[in-house]
């Protein structure tokens, strides 16, 4: 049995913390076998504090990639050698409980397939690199790409590792909710779209989205949702190609899916810009 250890930032009801642990270990024990010995489990009453923690993390460990992340739930990562779930209580508690579960057990899921700095690290793919000098690229951008990249694969790793242990329900409601388009979306959206590089980062970046959606397309409620967002339609189609490779091509291995998932992005996406 997975080692939860609990460090709470502000007031939180020993009832909201009982019934994260809860989710969370029950998860754990449908997801066995597997070699996850430990979790630290950081809970925060406010989004601001949370925001503020990883903002410095991020600056500790020397992470280059633009934060991306400001409005998650709640995240995983292990910069430090040990897999970390942050949350929300502020943000998670808004949410109905289906949704809530699904987002639990999709930090849960990032915790035992990606529960190691290795997944968090990746290296800039020698097409990538040269591509980028043809192009002009900032080690900046490039960060970025790669960072967006790696979490859409990850993501839809997540999302069939959970499908295939029989969540299904609320894996569908937790994906129908990262689907929604915010303002937020839109405005990036506005600005991105005359600048050729932004654009693209804008498209990417819905790929996380898409890509759990893609993880379950057996479930036909989803397939008409993956389409509907707030693109252009030939931008549309671009993705939608994508996202449709997606269960075929990424299999076992998360680095070899990154590179994979970096080829396609480069051929569909930036080549054809």
């Amino acid at each position: 049995m997975v080692k939860i250890l609990v460090s709470k930032f502000g007031d939180i009801h020993s009832e909201t913390v009982d019934s994260i642990f809860s989710t969370m270990e029950e998860c754990y024990g449908r997801l066995e076998p597997h070699e996850l010995p430990l979790v630290d489990l950081y809970l925060f009453e406010h989004s601001s504090v949370l925001e503020a923690f990883l903002s410095k993390e991020y600056a500790k460990m020397g992470v280059t990639s633009s934060r991306f992340d400001i409005d998650f739930y709640a995240m995983h990562d292990a910069w430090r050698g040990i897999p970390r779930i942050s949350i929300s209580i502020e943000r998670i508690q808004e949410l109905p409980e289906l949704t809530r579960a699904g987002i639990l057990r999709h930090e849960v899921g990032h915790s035992v397939l990606h529960g190691s700095p290795q997944y968090y690290i990746f290296p800039i793919p020698q097409f990538l690199l040269e591509i980028s000098e043809r192009l002009d690229l900032s080690a900046q951008y490039l960060s970025d790409l790669l960072y967006l990249i790696s979490i859409a694969v990850k993501d839809f790793e997540v999302t069939r590792l959970l499908h295939g242990r029989g969540y299904v329900e609320d894996q569908v409601a937790y994906v129908e909710s990262v689907l929604k388009v915010s303002q937020d979306d839109l405005v990036a959206w506005e600005i991105g779209k005359v600048k050729p590089q932004a654009e693209i980062l804008c498209m990417v970046s819905r790929l996380k989205d898409f890509s759990c959606a893609s993880a379950l397309t057996s479930d036909e409620r989803l397939r008409g949702e993956i389409g509907m967002n707030y693109f252009p339609e030939d931008v549309s189609t671009k993705i939608l190609t994508i996202v449709e490779k997606l269960p075929s091509l990424l299999q076992a291995d998360t680095l070899s899916n990154v590179n994979d998932m970096t080829r396609i992005i480069v051929e569909e996406l930036i080549e054809r810009r």
